[in-house]
């Protein structure tokens, strides 16, 4: 990286008084660290007779933030009385989901290094995207981050080596079995729909064992954009300006510092506006916002002026600025309002559609802080064509 990270994000706190109580205190954790002001916030919220700790809980799920909860509550003392205001119940739930997420953390580690080693051996060039880069560099913990699977850069040329190099692993093309011991092909239907439509390869999965591991899952993916937004920015580009790095015990490559944060905008934008993770409830997760906030902040001037070179290059305005400004609307401070500005288009309306990768462009309702809290966003929305068998 050409930056020092900070390993932490701008601290000031949106302002979120429409919001519910489980809402504002969710918001309040969602970050590295929490100052004075924001703990003395955290207990105020947690104190209140009117916070439902049943919504909080599904919350702090949902946005994939219980670990980070477990660690401020373990780290502030946030179970403990103070001042004849209650702390959080059940204290236990958050600390254990923490511990628990750096137990898994540390399995997909192993098994991940592994792969990032045969991969090298077998001269496949690869750069990892989001996960352990992140997990390893902006959160600087192992247990903060929940990670699913990994994602990698792979030039489409280097598929062959690299389906051998994961075949030998024992992975698989297909999904997990419900016994949970092998994993199925995927329908001819499938992958017909990936090929065409999708910059991915079908996912590589390997049985887990584990309670918290029910699968190892590779992506091997060849463009940080979908086919259909009209971007496109190869692997072989983005490999060609990788960065040496060691993760997981391997060495490795990480895209350079403004594609990394371009290849983030674009994750963001795509889950946030496609059905398929509307459906699924994973399209808004404050997780992800946070992700690119931790990124974006860690920047200095040299940093955002490749950036924005590297956006107009691509033509990814529209894209950028989508998950910036929504980023910039949790996070403020992270990001500098004159890259804002450079990066604004004329007409904003589409920061409120969704489906537009679908070919089902839809509007939502409500606003933003309003509807990344709304259980039942989905219920109103088209359902998405991507098969899933």
């Amino acid at each position: 990286m050409t930056t020092t990270p900070e390993r932490t994000a701008p601290h000031h706190t949106p302002a979120t008084p429409a919001l519910p109580a489980h809402a504002r205190l969710l918001l309040t954790l969602a970050r590295l660290r929490l100052d004075a002001d924001q703990e003395r916030l955290a207990r105020s919220l947690a104190g209140r007779d009117d916070l439902d700790w049943g919504a909080f809980l599904d919350a702090a799920a949902r946005h994939k933030l219980l670990p980070m909860v477990g660690r401020h509550v373990f780290a502030h003392r946030l179970d403990r009385e103070r001042d004849g205001v209650k702390g959080f119940p059940y204290g236990w739930v958050f600390t254990t989901s923490y511990l628990g997420n750096r137990d898994r953390n540390l399995a997909l580690y192993d098994e991940f290094g592994r792969v990032f080693r045969e991969l090298g051996d077998a001269g496949v060039r690869h750069a990892v995207r989001k996960g352990f880069s992140l997990a390893e560099g902006e959160y600087g913990d192992p247990g903060l981050r929940r990670i699913n699977d990994v994602d990698l850069l792979v030039d489409r040329d280097d598929v062959p080596r690299a389906h051998e190099v994961l075949e030998r692993l024992g992975y698989t093309q297909g999904r997990l079995a419900e016994d949970g011991e092998r994993v199925l092909p995927f329908s001819r239907k499938t992958q017909v729909f990936w090929r065409v439509n999708l910059s991915n390869q079908l996912p590589y999965l390997k049985a887990g064992h584990r309670p918290d591991v029910p699968e190892f899952n590779v992506d091997l993916c060849h463009d940080i954009f979908q086919k259909k937004s009209g971007v496109s920015a190869p692997a072989a580009e983005l490999l060609d300006r990788g960065v040496p790095a060691v993760l997981c015990g391997a060495p490795t490559w990480i895209p350079d510092p403004a594609d990394r944060l371009l290849d983030l905008c674009s994750h963001l934008h795509k889950e946030a506006t496609s059905l398929r993770f509307i459906e699924d409830s994973v399209d808004l997760q404050i997780s992800k916002f946070l992700d690119v906030a931790l990124v974006a902040g860690s920047y200095d001037e040299t940093v955002w002026r490749a950036f924005l070179t590297r956006v107009g290059e691509y033509g990814a305005g529209p894209i950028a600025y989508y998950a910036l400004h929504f980023t910039a609307e949790l996070y403020p401070g992270a990001v500098p309002q004159e890259v804002l500005a450079a990066l604004r288009p004329d007409d904003l309306a589409y920061l409120e559609q969704y489906g537009t990768l679908d070919g089902q462009t839809a509007r939502w309702a409500s606003p933003f802080l309003e509807r990344l809290f709304d259980t039942g966003r989905k219920d109103g929305s088209e359902r998405s064509n991507v098969p899933h068998d």
